[in-house]
C-alpha cells in the first residue's frame, strides 16, 4: 500500500519539479489513510495522468510470497512460448485474474466482485489502508495505481517483459463499489 515516505520518495527519483514537490504534505501523520487520499487529490490536481500514473505504479505491494514463486516458476514453464499464448495462461496462476489481450497491444486485468471467494455484486477495495476509512468515501482512481503496480510486478515476472500502467479504467473507491478495479497495461519490451 502507498505511503507519503514512498510517495515521495518516487517523486524525486522522478525528479517531479521542486515548486510541485513543496506543495504536497509529506510530513502529515502516516498512519492516517486520509492523508494518503489527500496527496493523492493534490497530485491529481498538480501532475499529469502519466506522472500520477508512473508514481503510483511503483508503489505496489506484496511482490514477494507464493505469488512471486508462481509467477517466476511459470516464466521458467512457458520461457518459449509466444506472449499472446503466456498471456492467455496467466489465469493458471492463483489471484492474477483473466487478462485480456487488446486489439492495440495492450491488455487488460479486471479483479473484483469476490470477497473470500463468493461473488458479493458489489466490489471491494483490497488494500489494508482504505478497509480503515469510514462509509461513505470517494476516493480518486489514481489511488488504485498502487494496486495496479503489484499486477505490474507480477505480470512482468511471468511473462518477461517490461511494462506500463497505462490506465485505470475503473475502481470501486469511486463507484461505491459498482465497477471493479480494471487495469490496462502496456507492454515495452
Amino acid at each position: 500500500m502507498p505511503t507519503l515516505k514512498k510517495i515521495r520518495d518516487t517523486m524525486k527519483k522522478q525528479k517531479i519539479n521542486g515548486e510541485i514537490m513543496e506543495q504536497m504534505d509529506f510530513e502529515a501523520d502516516c498512519n492516517n489513510p486520509h492523508n494518503i487520499t489527500s496527496l493523492i487529490d493534490k497530485m491529481d490536481k498538480l501532475l499529469t495522468k502519466e506522472q500520477c500514473l508512473s508514481i503510483m505504479e511503483k508503489q505496489g505491494c506484496c511482490k514477494g510470497g507464493q505469488r512471486d514463486k508462481d509467477c517466476k516458476a511459470f516464466a521458467l514453464e512457458h520461457i518459449d512460448k509466444p506472449f499472446s499464448e503466456k498471456l492467455a495462461l496467466m489465469s493458471s496462476i492463483q489471484y492474477m485474474m483473466s487478462p485480456c489481450l487488446n486489439d492495440d497491444g495492450t491488455f487488460t486485468i479486471t479483479f473484483g466482485g469476490y470477497q473470500n471467494g463468493v461473488h458479493t455484486g458489489k466490489t471491494t477495495c483490497s488494500c489494508g489502508s482504505i478497509k480503515k476509512l469510514k462509509q461513505p468515501f470517494s476516493i480518486s482512481p489514481t489511488y488504485c495505481g498502487c494496486c495496479a503496480g503489484h499486477f505490474l510486478y507480477h505480470y512482468q515476472n511471468a511473462l518477461g517483459v517490461k511494462l506500463k500502467l497505462k490506465e485505470i479504467n475503473s475502481s470501486p473507491l469511486n463507484t461505491n463499489g459498482e465497477k471493479p478495479c480494471k487495469f490496462t497495461f502496456e507492454v515495452l519490451g
